[in-house]
């Protein structure tokens, strides 16, 4: 078996996200650096980052309310706090798990963990049509042309990589909330997942953020689920389309 396809297989993302971690050398088979291609059996040692990768029927999925300031990442060389950190569980769990997209530094939210693949690849694959739901706070009263703009879709700044690209956005579906003297609350749906997308949308149209929370991904939502707490996640079902996921969550220590 190709290595990709184990690390795929044992829960490490989708076999292009593993990929990825072959070339970036994170990957060890007998304690050698691997090669992108290779093959593996039962009876290789398999390290990623240093951590041995165990092949897994058991699917875990796990929802976290993340606060601000938290990386999301498995660690920081600047010592930042990360969102892994929030995992309170067995460290062989932890080790398993992946985050399924990304949220900001500075943004808080629902943020999903799981060591299933083809999980996190048919909810973070853009084609994948999942609607995931923000509340932006906005400086500013916000005004029906700007709402029409975000609606339709705009070009916004777009950082990929090193180089900062001009990037035309999917429409999006915008409502208005509340407003105060200064402020303004929007609900946004998009179902794209560009880096710092909803900041780069709002500024462009003059109104820019103060706090953003992700809600809801497909029908996932925070319920009462605290800031900086974690829930796990039952799968009961996942059709072809994960708009569809059927969840109960429910409490738990495995």
């Amino acid at each position: 078996m190709r290595l990709q396809v184990y690390l795929a297989r044992s829960g490490y993302g989708s076999r292009r996200k593993c990929e990825d971690l072959i070339r970036e050398g994170r990957v060890r088979v007998n304690s050698f650096v691997a090669t992108l291609g290779m093959k593996v059996t039962e009876n290789d040692k398999v390290e990623l980052d240093g951590h041995i990768v165990s092949k897994t029927d058991k699917k875990i999925y796990v929802m976290l309310n993340k606060p601000r300031d938290y990386l999301v990442s498995k660690g920081d060389e600047r010592g930042r706090k990360t969102v892994f950190d929030l995992l309170t569980m067995d460290d062989d769990i932890k080790k398993s798990l992946f985050s399924v997209g990304r949220l900001d530094f500075d943004t808080t939210g629902l943020l999903l963990f799981t060591n299933d693949g083809l999980f996190a690849h048919k909810l973070a694959h853009p084609r994948g049509d999942i609607e995931k739901t923000y509340v932006a706070k906005i400086r500013g009263i916000i005004n029906r042309p700007a709402m029409a703009k975000l609606r339709r879709g705009l070009r916004v700044p777009i950082k990929f990589g090193h180089r900062v690209g001009n990037y035309k956005t999917m429409p999006a579906k915008v409502r208005l909330m509340n407003k105060g003297k200064s402020f303004s609350m929007l609900e946004i749906v998009i179902k794209e997942g560009k880096k710092r997308q909803i900041r780069q949308m709002l500024k462009t149209v003059g109104f820019p953020v103060i706090s953003l929370q992700r809600i809801q991904i497909a029908n996932l939502s925070l319920g009462r689920l605290e800031l900086g707490k974690w829930r796990y996640l039952k799968i009961i079902c996942l059709h072809q389309c994960p708009k569809l996921i059927q969840v109960h969550l429910y409490q738990a220590v495995l």
